[in-house]
């Protein structure tokens, strides 16, 4: 079942040890106004520019928080990998992206440039 903003705002607030909305908003840049209004179901959603606040200060994620989808948190490992493509140019991103991809096919390749693994079958 999908929970609503305020459900998913507990969650964090319970998570983080949070009890006051004036730090929830610190959190996501937001004020303690918007805070209250989000946790009251004034505001019916959770702008983008808070939820991707709220994921680089605590890895919840950004998607979970504005549409309810997706995993709560956001695997470390997948923060660290983030910031590292952010910093770099648009040319080594999608260098990056060309060695990352086949990692992720689930043929049980090891990764290996296509070159070396016809040379290791030969």
């Amino acid at each position: 079942m999908k929970t609503t903003i305020p459900e998913r705002i507990a969650i964090v607030k319970q998570e983080l040890g949070i009890d006051e909305d004036t730090e929830f908003g610190k959190l996501c840049g937001m004020s303690k106004s918007v805070a209250n209004q989000l946790q009251s179901g004034l505001i019916k959603s959770f702008a983008p520019r808070y939820a991707y606040k709220l994921e680089e200060t605590t890895g919840f994620s950004a998607r979970w928080m504005m549409l309810g989808d997706g995993p709560i948190k956001l695997d470390p490992s997948i923060r660290q990998a983030m910031k590292i493509m952010e910093a770099m140019s648009e040319s080594r991103r999608k260098d990056a992206v060309k060695i990352i991809t086949p990692l992720a096919e689930p043929d049980g390749d090891s990764g290996a440039p296509q070159t070396q693994r016809k040379q290791a079958t030969q």
